[in-house]
C-alpha cells in the first residue's frame, strides 16, 4: 500500500498478513488465481507495492519488476526479503496454489526485482524515470482503495495506466475497509468509469467477501489497454455491487 495513511506500520503489517501462515478466506487466493491468467511479460511495475510484491510475483511471470512506494521502510523490507530469496510460510502455500513446483521458481521471482523507487503514487505526478518507460504490466494492490473520493480514484487510475505499453496488461486489488471514513466508496460503476477514462478494457472485475472483520471485502480486476486484440473474458461472472 501507499499514501499518507495505511492500515498499520510497515513491520506490523508485514507480520500480520505476510508471515508464516497463509490466511485463507481473505481473498488472497482469488487474487493469485486472477494474476495467473496473465501471460509471461518482460516488464512489470508494482505501484504502492508495500513489502508484498514477491507474493504477487509468484503468480506472475515477469522478467523485470520495478517496485514503487512512498514508504522507504516497506521498500527496504521488500529489498531485504528479495535478496535473501527464502520463502516464508505464506509464500510456500502460494507457490503450491500457483503450481510453481520447480526449486528455482521463487528465486527467479526474487531476482526479477531490478529497482525500487520511492514515490507517492496517490498525490502528484509520477517520477520522470517511470513515465519515460512503457511497462507490459501495471499493478496496484491496496493503493487506489486509499483514494479520497470518486474523482481522486478516477484521476489516479488514469495516471498510473499512462505507464502501460499499447496492449499492456493491468491488474490489482483494493480492500474495502469496515471504517470507510476518508476512503473512496468502491463499486462496479466506479471501476468501469475509471477504466474507460484510462483506456483500459476490463476483462475481469469481481467483489470478493472476506473473513477479515476490518476489511470484509476486496475488489480484484484484470484488464488490458485499448486497442488490443479481442480476447474472451476471463470469467462470465459479474458479481458485485
Amino acid at each position: 500500500m501507499s499514501g499518507n495513511e495505511t492500515v498499520a506500520d510497515a513491520n506490523k503489517y508485514w507480520r500480520r498478513y505476510y508471515a508464516e501462515r497463509f490466511r485463507f478466506g481473505l481473498g488472497t487466493e482469488d487474487i493469485l488465481a486472477a494474476l495467473m491468467t496473465i501471460p509471461p511479460i518482460p516488464t512489470w511495475v508494482d505501484l504502492g507495492c508495500g513489502s508484498e510484491s514477491m507474493l504477487w510475483a509468484i503468480a506472475l511471470r515477469a522478467q523485470q519488476l520495478v517496485a514503487v512506494d512512498v514508504d522507504r521502510t516497506r521498500l527496504k523490507i521488500l529489498g531485504r526479503f528479495a535478496e535473501l530469496a527464502r520463502p516464508r510460510g505464506v509464500h510456500t502455500t502460494a507457490l503450491a496454489l500457483c503450481g510453481r513446483a520447480e526449486p528455482d521458481d521463487f528465486l527467479a521471482r526474487c531476482r526479477s526485482l531490478v529497482a525500487r523507487v520511492c514515490a507517492d503514487c496517490l498525490n502528484g505526478s509520477l517520477p520522470a524515470d517511470l513515465t519515460a518507460t512503457a511497462f507490459d504490466l501495471v499493478t496496484q494492490f491496496g493503493l487506489l482503495g486509499l483514494c479520497r473520493n470518486d474523482e481522486h480514484f478516477t484521476t489516479r487510475f488514469a495516471e498510473i495506466h499512462r505507464l502501460l505499453a499499447p496492449g499492456g496488461w493491468t491488474a490489482g486489488a483494493n480492500w474495502v475497509a469496515r471504517d470507510r471514513s476518508g476512503r473512496v466508496q468502491l463499486n462496479r460503476r466506479l471501476y468501469q468509469h475509471a477504466a474507460t477514462q484510462a483506456g483500459v478494457h476490463l476483462l475481469f472485475l469481481k467483489r470478493i467477501t472476506t473473513a477479515d472483520p476490518e476489511f470484509p471485502a476486496v475488489w480484484t480486476y484484470v484488464g488490458r489497454t485499448m486497442p488490443c486484440p479481442p480476447a474472451e473474458p476471463l470469467s462470465h461472472q459479474t458479481e458485485g455491487r
